[in-house]
């Protein structure tokens, strides 16, 4: 079975985009909402970047990890093609240990078997300046037990509820914690 990360990179490896170069509607939205000024932003698993080039179009700082080399190539380039900096970082959330923090850290569908998530809760904690701000968003089982079709992994253990979150970040730093319906 081939690792993660050769999956994301063949799937990135051509040259269109895959999800194409506009950012997620939810980030968009959300980054107009929670963060105004500009911000150093953290954007965790950042595929091939749409999200994180239209926060550096916004003036934001933004570094993008992600494990798939021909993901942060696409990164670049399309920075490049903006004439937007995007500060680039190949690493594996499940083993990446930065020596920093950041006003805020987005997370677009991110997803990893339940025994991965709770480190990567610690990892986004530990990213993020006190104060600092979450801005995440993953699909929920009910994507595959009612019949969803706008995407997300095909196993549902690879979901995350409203619920889990609830128990792994202190309710007294939760702004805003919804479920969307499609």
């Amino acid at each position: 079975m081939p690792k993660p990360a050769d999956f994301w990179n063949d799937r990135f490896s051509a040259d269109q985009y895959i999800y194409g170069v506009e950012p997620n509607d939810f980030v968009e939205e959300a980054s107009a909402a929670w963060l105004p000024e500009p911000q150093e932003v953290l954007d965790l698993g950042v595929g091939e970047g749409r999200n994180a080039v239209y926060l550096a179009r916004q003036g934001h700082s933004v570094t993008a990890v992600d494990y798939s080399v021909e993901g942060l190539r696409k990164t670049e380039r399309l920075a490049d093609e903006v004439g937007v900096e995007v500060e680039t970082v190949q690493a594996d959330v499940r083993e990446w240990a930065p020596d920093r923090q950041w006003d805020a850290v987005v997370v677009t569908f991110l997803h990893l078997a339940p025994d991965e998530r709770p480190a990567l809760y610690d990892l986004l904690r530990r990213c993020l300046r006190p104060s600092g701000l979450l801005i995440a968003e993953w699909f929920r089982p009910e994507q595959r037990t009612e019949g969803y079709t706008s995407g997300g992994p095909p196993d549902v253990e690879m979901m995350v509820t409203a619920e889990e979150l609830r128990t792994h970040f202190d309710a007294a730093g939760i702004e805003e914690l919804k479920v969307a319906e499609p």
